[in-house]
């Protein structure tokens, strides 16, 4: 048995379950068996929307020796500092660590460096070619626990975008939102929309590798300058990047994307 540790949670987003699903459908039909590891019951029903069934949920990083049996296959991708029993997880598990960048292995595991194009996790309904839909999509990522979205309100009501809802948005939270959106849509819709739009800006990294493929005009917005790593594979898919919400500069962007 193979698993994927995918780490989520109501204050994180769903990019390592999302490569998790990529993964783990690729290994399914090349007949291994694939099971994916969750954190909590809302991460296993978006496994499941993104076309994938077999998820189990654990309480953290921490279980992961609770499911395995001797021997068999994990991938970890999480932020969750490694475990103390990480060296008996690596004699007793094959062990691979999905990274950003450089890093070099503690023991014996393997580090999957997915900054690199050739490791790129992307579920194959990206790679198919759709019609687009003449639109500007906006997805925050799947949390907004600071309401990061709302405190950026003038940006959003001049850009005239439709907002794709987080899976763990706050309730009732479109409500506040509703006034600076053309359209706002539930989180179900990730995938259809993320394959149909004409352009998308999102603070999500996942997001803009998986729009960019579908063929998308892609904006990453980030607040801080991402790692060398990350930044490099940014500009190998020719994905623009906005360090602030500035309008005019998206537009520019934007517009070099065409």
């Amino acid at each position: 048995m193979n698993y994927y540790y995918a780490h989520t949670g109501h204050k994180g987003n769903l990019d390592a379950l999302r490569r998790g699903v990529a993964y783990a459908k690729k290994e399914t039909n090349n007949a291994n068996q694939t099971k994916i590891l969750v954190n909590d019951f809302r991460a296993g029903l978006v496994a499941r929307e993104l076309g994938f069934d077999d998820v189990t949920t654990i309480e953290t990083i921490y279980d992961i020796d609770l499911v395995l049996e001797l021997g068999e296959s994990i991938i970890i991708d999480s932020t969750e500092d490694l475990p103390l029993s990480f060296k008996k997880y690596c004699d007793n598990f094959k062990v691979s660590i999905i990274s950003f960048g450089k890093t070099k292995p503690l023991y014996n595991e393997t580090i999957i460096d997915i900054s690199k194009k050739e490791n790129l996790l992307i579920d194959d309904i990206y790679k198919k070619e759709y019609k687009k839909i003449k639109r500007v999509l906006f997805f925050g990522g799947d949390s907004d626990y600071t309401k990061s979205i709302l405190a950026q309100k003038e940006f959003f009501k001049d850009l005239k975008a439709d907002l794709l809802l987080g899976h763990y948005f706050f309730v009732d939270y479109e409500k506040e939102l509703k006034d600076f959106f053309v359209n706002l849509y539930e989180s179900e819709d990730y995938q259809e929309l993320i394959t149909t739009s004409s352009e998308i800006v999102t603070t999500s990294l996942q997001c803009a590798v998986e729009a960019k493929t579908a063929g998308s005009n892609v904006v990453f917005i980030t607040t801080g300058k991402p790692n060398p790593s990350i930044s490099d594979l940014l500009e190998n898919l020719n994905i623009s990047v906005l360090y602030e919400y500035d309008l005019s500069k998206l537009a520019d962007l934007l517009s070099k994307n065409i």
